[in-house]
Formats: C-alpha cells, sequence, structure tokens
C-alpha cells in the first residue's frame, strides 16, 4: 500500500496470480485506487461495499465478464476502470459498466477483442 502521486491511497495487488476477486472488504474501503494487473481474473464480480474507491486498474487479466448491478451497488463512486489487454469481446459488457457505473468517467479497453468492432 502506498499513496499515489495524486495523493491517493492505493493498495499494489498486481502479478500475484490471483483468480477471482475475493476478500477485499479487509481493505475496510480505506483505499481510493486499487491495482489488479497482471492476474488471473475473468469476471469483474464479487465487491464488497466500497465507498471510497474511485479508480480500478485491471490490465492484463482475462476478463470477458461485468456484473454492473454489483459495482453500482458496492463501488458508486467509481470513476476509472482500466481493462486494457482483457478478453471483452461485446459491447453488453460496456454497456454493464455504463449502467453499473453512473460516475465512470475514464475506460480503457485498449488491447481488447471488441476495439475491432
Amino acid at each position: 500500500q502506498r499513496t499515489n502521486p495524486l495523493g491517493d491511497r492505493e493498495i499494489l495487488l498486481r502479478s500475484l496470480a490471483i483468480p477471482s476477486i475475493e476478500h477485499l472488504a479487509v481493505t475496510r474501503n480505506q483505499f481510493d485506487t486499487i491495482d489488479l494487473s497482471n492476474n488471473h481474473i475473468s469476471r469483474l464480480e464479487n465487491f464488497p461495499k466500497l465507498d471510497r474507491l474511485s479508480c480500478l486498474y485491471l490490465g492484463g487479466n482475462s476478463i470477458q465478464h461485468v456484473d454492473g448491478l454489483n459495482l453500482k451497488r458496492n463501488v458508486p463512486n467509481l470513476t476509472t476502470i482500466i481493462l486494457s489487454g482483457n478478453g471483452v469481446k461485446g459491447w453488453n459488457v460496456i454497456g454493464d459498466l455504463g449502467v453499473g457505473c453512473p460516475k465512470l468517467e475514464f475506460l480503457s479497453l485498449v488491447g481488447n477483442p471488441v476495439t475491432s468492432k
């Protein structure tokens, strides 16, 4: 954990071979940013209540599914999601993010199959 250059509290969980999003409630809503890049996550789901969380870095995983309802209910202040280099194939995933994240300002999908459509 650290304070990043923007002054946000950040926890780095990158390159740890994490297969799914579990047990994030142990962070006790103390972080503005969670970096889960370069793991083995295939589904963006199962978030606990994290009101403070505003940025998610998920590049280099294998995400193909997004649970927008879970994000809307439990991560209401999410403004940035980095999904570069994942397996997002369809526009429905992006729609789920739009519905699930009303405050979303920045979404990166570079390196996903959906960008070629």
